[in-house]
């Protein structure tokens, strides 16, 4: 089928201005949590913008081009403005007077950061290991840690997902080590811990062993309590002092 064919009866038409809206704002309208009012409002701004015609749009001149009311347009920009998608600044022009005017850069930040994310999401691999590491340790890695975390990855064959459990564990711990870290995926992998499945059996087995050496432990430091007149020594007679200096054995 053959595209039509422009007609001069759409000259006029396309003699005027048009405006360009950022193709990631129209994919992810719905990533940002933008309602149908909130997106329609932001494309008013983005055209009011670029053509220059005016730099700031009241609620009553949105409400206009918007199909709201002066209150649901006001609300929404105030909605926008909360949730950092939209910033309303402040001109001192020349003669003096103060004008507001729309800044959509905290839009453009957003959808920046929604589209490096989802540029990055699939090489989620090592990278985010070592950021993880360094959040938790807090600070940056030196060379050999770098080696390690690829030690564990390439060379013992660690799946990431058990590196990062380990790393949990040593936080939890306290441990901020990575000779605790090691001793606890090769104590891991001579129980052979090769799911999470397994990963829970032997944390829930290692927590039963735990509480029963505690229960031994408490049990032997607990004091003995004797029945009374079993295995207690004879109290001696002050009286009988002599008698029984005489005849130690009695």
């Amino acid at each position: 089928m053959k595209p039509p064919v422009r007609s001069a009866d759409n000259a006029d038409f396309l003699a005027h201005p048009f405006v360009a809206v950022p193709i990631d704002l129209i994919r992810r309208c719905g990533d940002l949590g933008l309602s149908p009012a909130e997106f329609v409002v932001l494309v008013q701004v983005i055209a009011s913008v670029q053509t220059q015609e005016e730099r700031f749009l009241t609620p009553a001149d949105l409400a206009a081009r918007c199909g709201l009311s002066p209150r649901e347009a006001g609300d929404t920009v105030a909605r926008l403005v909360q949730r950092n998608l939209l910033s309303i600044g402040e001109r001192l022009e020349s003669d003096g007077t103060r004008t507001n005017y729309y800044d959509l850069s905290p839009l453009w930040q957003a959808l920046r950061g929604r589209r490096e994310s989802a540029v990055k999401q699939p090489q989620a691999g090592p990278t985010d290991l070592f950021s993880l590491f360094e959040q938790e340790f807090g600070r940056p890695l030196s060379e050999f840690e770098f080696e390690q975390i690829r030690h564990w990855l390439d060379t013992d064959g660690h799946p990431q997902w058990l590196v990062m459990e380990a790393l949990r564990e040593a936080v939890l711990g306290n441990k901020f080590s990575f000779k605790y870290i090691d001793r606890i995926l090769y104590d891991w992998q001579r129980h052979r811990v090769r799911t999470r499945q397994e990963l829970e059996a032997y944390r829930e087995s290692y927590r039963e062993r735990q509480q029963g050496r505690e229960q031994v432990a408490a049990a032997k430091a607990r004091p003995v309590q004797r029945r009374r007149g079993q295995n207690q020594a004879p109290t001696r007679d002050e009286r009988y002092e002599a008698f029984y200096h005489l005849f130690p054995d009695a």
